[in-house]
């Protein structure tokens, strides 16, 4: 009996250090502070997670305001069923997928700007030792392009 669950324990002792390890060698997985490209203020922190089909999503952890005004709390011009939802907990980048034929580059997500409610369809790529994650986004049927770089927080 004792040995059984001794056993027992350290298969499961093994999968969970397995598991962990496995999370924390994909780069993208974790928490990125998030850089205004209009202004250069860091507004927001993110936690990036990666669900089972391997799609990558980025929801907002923590809010700052802007010098001078109040936090964006809600998601004022956000429009559907995203209209003033809590910032805490929103999706602000879904759908990113590792591109198969580059390293440290991601494809196909979907950018939401909380600021102004615009969805931008959007790519990724990690820089310099992947403590830089540099997005680009691109409004639909515009010439609208956003360029923006998330830090890692260790």
């Amino acid at each position: 009996m004792g040995t059984r669950f001794l056993s027992r324990t350290v298969f499961v002792t093994t999968l969970l250090c397995s598991t962990y390890s496995l999370a924390t060698t994909d780069p993208l997985i974790g928490r990125w502070k998030t850089m205004d490209d209009r202004t250069g203020h860091s507004l927001a922190d993110v936690i990036i997670s990666k669900n089972q089909h391997n799609i990558y999503s980025a929801q907002v952890i923590e809010i700052r305001s802007l010098s001078g005004k109040d936090k964006l709390t809600t998601c004022h011009k956000c429009t559907g069923h995203l209209k003033n939802q809590p910032m805490i907990g929103l999706t602000i980048l879904s759908g990113l997928k590792k591109n198969p034929e580059k390293h440290n580059q991601y494809i196909e997500g979907k950018f939401l700007d909380p600021l102004s409610g615009h969805h931008y369809a959007s790519e990724a790529h990690l820089v310099q030792h992947a403590k830089y994650l540099q997005i680009r986004a691109q409004e639909a049927g515009s010439s609208n392009v956003r360029q923006m770089t998330w830090v890692k927080v260790q």
